[in-house]
């Protein structure tokens, strides 16, 4: 019967990947994924339908640029 290999001890793994630091980091993207970097949408607004950044706030409120409504 077939009989995977041992495993070497964790404390060997560690130090052969350079610290806890980064076998951790590399178990941690093999089991998660890469990193998903790059730009992100930015939110719109419900009403306008324009970006939340291009609004003003005005005495705690948010109000739509120019009065544009939908």
């Amino acid at each position: 019967m077939w009989q995977a290999p041992p495993k070497k001890p964790l404390r060997q793994r560690i130090r052969e990947a350079g610290g806890f630091y980064h076998w951790f980091n590399a178990t941690l993207i093999r089991l998660a994924g890469p990193p998903h970097v790059g730009v992100r949408a930015k939110p719109l607004c419900m009403n306008c339908g324009r970006q939340k950044n291009d609004h003003l706030l005005i005495g705690g409120e948010v109000h739509c640029p120019d009065g544009a409504r939908a």
